[in-house]
């Protein structure tokens, strides 16, 4: 596996950081890792990293990955996802993704950088703490 997944349970946020090469099937199964994190409950907010990652994914790979998040989308509740992507590939694809889900309850943004999140997500912390 070329991820991680971190609780922070104090600020509500799941931290999901992505190294290297990630192909479809691990995006797939980190959405199923995520609420069997231990600790995970409905409201908790998500940082999906792939600042340190290329995500070599098809159009239709991205349309898969949006209709497979609608099945744990109801366990996430109102909440709010924000993906940092520096590359354009993934920043594009990631988009992609935002645009696709646009209607479920889990608010998606993307972002290049981890400032531009900060605002939007609100922990009260820089995510680059977060992200250490």
């Amino acid at each position: 596996m070329t991820h991680s997944v971190a609780l922070n349970d104090n600020l509500g946020v799941i931290v999901l950081r992505y190294r290297g090469s990630v192909d479809f099937s691990e995006i797939r199964f980190a959405f199923d890792e995520l609420v069997q994190t231990p600790g995970f409950r409905e409201g908790l907010k998500l940082v999906a990293d792939f600042r340190e990652s290329e995500t070599p994914l098809s159009g239709a790979q991205v349309r898969n990955l949006a209709d497979h998040a609608s099945l744990t989308d109801a366990r996430w509740g109102s909440t709010k996802w924000a993906i940092v992507a520096s590359n354009d590939v993934t920043y594009g694809l990631a988009r992609m993704y935002q645009t696709l889900t646009s209607d479920y309850r889990v608010v998606t943004r993307v972002f290049r950088n981890t400032a531009e999140a900060d605002d939007w997500l609100g922990l009260g912390v820089p995510l680059t703490e977060l992200l250490v």
